[in-house]
């Protein structure tokens, strides 16, 4: 059986997004593919919902919506925003008719109130008023709704790659917590995930991205418009997707997203994950 099958019909001169059958939507010829710590993120993000019925819920900050097209596909009610126009296209791309997403750039106002799940996965450090932020987006949620978010760990292993995606912090947990708070949340649970393979593959982006800066800045780019690229470009993660997305590879994949679960409630991973309640 074939690892990858379409996922939606694309313009002729563009092959189609895919839908990888354990990796979820990639677009490898668009140079956006699910990199290993997004998958360890995934399938924390796919346990906490494993008991969720579809319902209504908006992702901030979506860039290409893959995540968010795999909840829709299990008939959830999908929206997202995201200001750069860059990730929108992407995801487009995974846009299936059967099961539509609705993207656009900013948060519609008509939309307060009715969301049942709020999700935002690494867009908190990239803000310089994180808490106004996550304050701003709490009466999208209904009363008692769930906020899901994720965001790098550790100000010590700040590297390239955090200046290369327009970040402006990481976090330890105590300080992630009294940030959601201070925004109105209740906090239920932080996971810290991604050890082992997260923090080796940091150091290899690390020097990786160390070069892309150095060519970034050759082509005058700005924080911005590092962070508006940053969510759709993985570009150096394509180069390797034939590898990558083989079925022995597939098999590590899924032995290190079960490895990093004893270590969970450590600090050795190198992404949080939160999980908490509006009022």
């Amino acid at each position: 059986m074939s690892e990858a099958s379409p996922l939606s019909p694309s313009a002729p001169d563009v092959p189609p997004a895919i839908r990888h059958r354990h990796y979820g939507p990639a677009a490898p010829a668009l140079n956006w593919v699910p990199a290993p710590r997004y998958l360890m993120r995934r399938d924390r993000v796919m346990r906490q919902l494993s008991a969720t019925a579809p319902c209504r819920v908006l992702d901030i900050g979506c860039g290409p919506a893959a995540l968010l097209s795999e909840l829709s596909a299990r008939g959830f009610d999908a929206y997202g925003v995201d200001r750069a126009e860059q990730a929108l296209a992407l995801a487009d791309t995974f846009n299936d008719a059967h099961h539509p997403m609705t993207l656009q750039a900013e948060l519609d106002p008509a939309w307060k109130g009715s969301f049942d799940l709020m999700m935002s996965f690494e867009v908190i450090e990239h803000l310089e008023d994180d808490i106004g932020a996550m304050r701003d987006w709490r009466p999208y949620l209904k009363p008692g709704g769930r906020l899901i978010l994720s965001t790098p760990a550790h100000p010590k292993r700040w590297n390239a790659a955090d200046v290369w995606a327009g970040h402006v912090r990481r976090y330890e947990r105590d300080q992630l917590r009294q940030a959601v708070t201070d925004a109105g949340y209740t906090v239920e649970t932080i996971e810290c995930y991604g050890f082992p393979l997260a923090n080796v593959m940091e150091r290899w982006r690390a020097r990786v991205y160390g070069k892309v800066l150095t060519d970034a800045a050759k082509a005058n780019k700005n924080a911005d418009t590092l962070t508006d690229e940053s969510g759709s470009d993985r570009s150096v993660e394509s180069r390797f997707w034939g590898v990558f997305s083989s079925l022995p590879i597939v098999m590590m994949m899924r032995l290190f997203c079960q490895m990093q679960r004893p270590f969970l409630s450590t600090e050795l991973g190198n992404g949080y994950l939160v999980v908490a309640r509006a009022p």
